[in-house]
């Protein structure tokens, strides 16, 4: 197999698909259903948690998609003039047999271009979507998972996905009661919502607090997933691995945001703080 044929294997196609419903979860977050003719063949040869999105520009009807180049098997990315706005997010939901794609949206101010184009999404509206891709927390004996409200559709879908019989701990902080979500928890996965009551988000100290309170099992394998503001994920990491003691293959740390900061100038200065 030569090196383009590679390349193409390992390069997702970016499908231009359309909304085909919306749902209100919150005051702060929106399910978008996608589908559409170019969402067959989803998971054939790629997996993982996460997606690109690429949101159209203004005066667009659909985004203008990167393609593969089928002599080199790069991607092709439109002229600036016309380049979507390309963000990440997590798989909630994928239904092969409807054809149908779920990504859930964090409503949050009023400058974000994905939450923007969420916000106002109807059927027939259309998005581009590239993956999947990435990792996500492995099995073990005890589960930790953590994040605000920007990771509550990956944690959502990772507690979906444990065996009835997963232990562990959940910490989700969101800005009050109304953003609660009901999720399917096993038994002796204990959830916990955090409430920032008025504080920023990215600068209330719950998550830390309660991570470093947490009484965590000895003598299990435990596999943590943290999630969120760049800044509280660095901290929960730097307590797991210097205070807790956890091996680099047990703690998956993931900066998603960071205050203050667009996501492309974050991804471009820290690759979203990845571990």
């Amino acid at each position: 197999m030569g090196t383009a044929d590679r390349l193409r294997r390992d390069r997702p196609p970016a499908r231009d698909l359309q909304v085909l419903r919306t749902a209100e979860l919150s005051p702060s977050m929106r399910r978008i259903t996608l589908g559409g003719t170019e969402l067959t063949g989803f998971l054939d040869e790629h997996t993982g948690p996460n997606i690109k999105v690429f949101v159209p520009q203004q005066g667009q009807q659909r985004p203008v998609l990167p393609t593969l180049d089928a002599e080199t098997g790069r991607y092709r990315w439109p002229d600036l003039h016309e380049r979507p706005t390309m963000r990440t997010y997590t798989v909630r939901r994928y239904d092969e047999a409807r054809g149908e794609l779920d990504v859930d949206f964090v409503l949050h101010g009023e400058y974000g271009v994905a939450s923007n184009w969420a916000r106002a999404a109807r059927p027939g509206d259309r998005i581009g979507v590239m993956g999947p891709g990435g990792r996500t927390c492995r099995p073990a004996d005890w589960y930790l998972l953590v994040g605000d409200e920007t990771a509550l559709p990956a944690i959502s879908a990772i507690v979906e996905g444990l065996p009835p019989t997963a232990r562990g701990q959940v910490f989700v902080e969101v800005g009050d009661a109304t953003d609660q979500q009901h999720v399917e928890t096993p038994l002796d996965l204990r959830w916990t919502w955090l409430h920032r009551d008025g504080a920023a988000a990215g600068r209330a100290p719950g998550l830390i607090d309660a991570v470093q309170g947490l009484e965590m099992p000895s003598g299990v394998d435990v596999s943590a997933w943290v999630a969120g503001e760049s800044g509280i994920v660095r901290g929960i990491r730097r307590h797991l691995r210097a205070e807790r003691g956890m091996d680099a293959k047990s703690v998956l740390a993931i900066g998603y945001w960071k205050y203050g900061m667009a996501e492309t100038e974050y991804h471009d200065k820290h690759n979203h703080d990845r571990d």
